[in-house]
């Protein structure tokens, strides 16, 4: 049994902390590597402005990676999160080519309250853009631009197929969606503030 005058202990406890601090530098290096970024979790707040008269979501433009999550929380009123996608009642298509399109159903709760929340994991780089079923046409409404935004159907002009009768997106809605250049450009695109927004 080694003592703590063995002479070799003391070559045996530095000999550990240089291999537990290779250890931590191989992993910061791996972080570091293209393809080994770690996933993350955006929120997106759906919420009722204090007086009624205002439905949104907040941030109503990100920008994200492959692989990251994003969670949307109802903060009061009752809200859904869809896809524009004709699997949701007939609308334009306007997320990827081979994206699976989502449909949260109606949120059941004010967060923290169980069935306040919503997650979609983006997998397949684009242009995603979503609605309330609810209030779709008072215009809440969202964009995801995963990775690069390509030249996808969340690209191109508003009905730009018309001979597919896909339920149209209403005016209201198609005035709140930020440029998706301006989500490249910042990252994250704030929802108007209600001064901004009348």
């Amino acid at each position: 049994m080694p003592t703590s005058s063995d002479p070799g202990r003391g070559s045996e406890v530095v000999l550990a902390r240089r291999v537990g601090w290779l250890f931590a530098l191989c992993c910061c290096a791996l972080a570091l590597l293209p393809g080994t970024a770690v996933a993350r979790t955006l929120e997106v707040r759906a919420v009722l402005s204090k007086d009624g008269s205002r439905v949104y979501f907040d941030p109503v433009g990100i920008h994200i990676q492959p692989g990251d999550t994003v969670r949307w929380v109802q903060v009061n009123g009752y809200h859904s999160v869809a896809a524009y996608d004709p699997a949701n009642g007939n609308h334009e298509l306007r997320i990827p080519a081979g994206a699976k399109p989502w449909d949260s159903g109606i949120l059941l709760g004010e967060y923290p309250a169980a069935g306040s929340t919503f997650e979609h994991t983006f997998t397949v780089p684009g242009v995603y853009d979503y609605f309330c079923q609810p209030h779709e046409a008072a215009g809440m409404v969202g964009r995801i631009v995963v990775g690069e935004p390509g030249d996808g159907p969340g690209t191109r002009p508003f009905d730009y197929a018309p001979d597919k009768h896909w339920k149209p997106v209403p005016q209201a809605a198609r005035a709140v969606f930020p440029a998706v250049s301006r989500i490249v450009k910042d990252g994250i695109v704030r929802a108007a503030p209600a001064s901004a927004a009348k």
